[in-house]
């Protein structure tokens, strides 16, 4: 790197947008060799919503933090399941108001001055941002605000709750990462499970499908799950959370191309899957140690081979359980954890490829391949 370029990290940082991706780019301030890091966000209360990941060697401050960890964990449809095991690679949940704090106790003790701004961001220009305290100009500005979804693509929405029940029903134990065994009518429908005792568990109704839903769709999926397989009609709502996450193309909210994207706005969130925050933090920890330019934590193949299977199950959403029980069929639990983690090994990929429908997987590849997939949605 030149000495230009090197100077543009020893000066005056900004970060936008007080979500996952600015606070963790905040804790590395320290990494950042700036002389004033200057944090942009909005003067408002963020509910408490839980992360989940599977243990990577980049993640070790973000497991040390997490709730629960589960070694085991299950993928179920109305024929089959599939159970993984891990010790190497547990699935982890992490809190984000645990997390959010700890990354706060790291950005004002850092040894730049740092600055809390509690104000939105207007404008950006060039180098500058405008808020209602007048112009700033940096040497360098990370935006982290989300950015919007392009229309008509595969939308991830959930909404979970967070409850105690009357009996010991849950398996601590083992983590149900997607159970089919629900009605399919309104988009592609699974529960998901994460028991942190035999009495308490956070149960999510999550859907793959181009809108979300109203609350009460997903909160009568809940019940009707609960009853059916835990033979629970009450329980007591600790916590609720929800969320939309696009799993496909996205659009910035600001095209000012001196702004530095991290984050969903950096491509940070994995498109089949719709996991963020292990890309999140793949991303900052590589660019930050690097002392380089961010830039999208995945592998080229893995973004092609998740274009390819979102093309299939937009047009084929049926075969969806079918399809997540073959990819987790064919990996054991440490290739499961790595394939989802954007760590797969050559193996890992032929193993996934040898288990997917070849000539519905090719037609879709062909169609990608020529564009035609983004015709047919524009």
């Amino acid at each position: 790197m030149s000495q230009k370029a090197k100077d543009k990290f020893t000066k005056h940082i900004a970060i936008i947008g007080g979500g996952c991706a600015g606070w963790s780019l905040a804790a590395q301030a320290n990494k950042l060799s700036a002389k004033t890091i200057s944090f942009f966000i909005k003067d408002e209360t963020r509910a408490s919503h839980s992360w989940g990941f599977w243990q990577m060697p980049w993640l070790d401050n973000a497991a040390s933090h997490s709730r629960k960890k589960w070694h085991s964990w299950e993928i179920i449809t109305e024929t089959d399941y599939v159970i993984h095991q891990s010790e190497n690679h547990p699935y982890c949940s992490l809190k984000s108001d645990e997390w959010i704090n700890w990354c706060k106790q790291k950005f004002h003790s850092a040894k730049a001055k740092t600055e809390l701004m509690l104000t939105p961001v207007h404008k950006t220009q060039d180098n500058s941002i405008i808020t209602n305290a007048g112009k700033r100009h940096f040497d360098a500005i990370y935006d982290s605000r989300p950015p919007i979804a392009k229309k008509d693509i595969l939308l991830q929405h959930f909404k979970g709750l967070e409850i105690r029940v009357p009996k010991p029903v849950f398996n601590p134990n083992t983590a149900i990462l997607m159970d089919f065994r629900v009605s399919q009518k309104n988009g592609i429908h699974f529960i998901y499970v994460l028991a942190y005792d035999a009495y308490t568990a956070l149960v999510e109704s999550t859907f793959f499908s181009s809108k979300p839903h109203t609350d009460e769709t997903y909160e009568t999926a809940i019940k009707i799950y609960l009853k059916r397989f835990y033979d629970i009609d009450n329980f007591e709502i600790l916590h609720s959370e929800s969320g939309i996450i696009p799993m496909g193309d996205t659009l910035k909210q600001d095209l000012n191309p001196h702004l530095l994207a991290i984050g969903s706005n950096g491509n940070a969130i994995r498109p089949s899957s719709g996991y963020a925050f292990s890309f999140i933090q793949k991303q900052i920890s590589s660019f930050v140690n690097r002392k380089s330019t961010p830039k999208t934590p995945h592998k080229i193949y893995d973004l092609w081979m998740d274009r390819v299977f979102l093309a299939v199950l937009q047009s084929n959403p049926k075969k969806a359980p079918g399809l997540f029980i073959n990819l987790a069929q064919a990996l054991n639990g440490d290739a499961f954890a790595r394939f989802l983690s954007g760590s797969a090994k050559i193996g890992d990929y032929i193993r996934v490829i040898g288990a997917m429908p070849k000539w519905l997987f090719i037609y879709h590849a062909f169609k990608v391949l020529t564009g035609i997939d983004k015709k047919e949605h524009r």
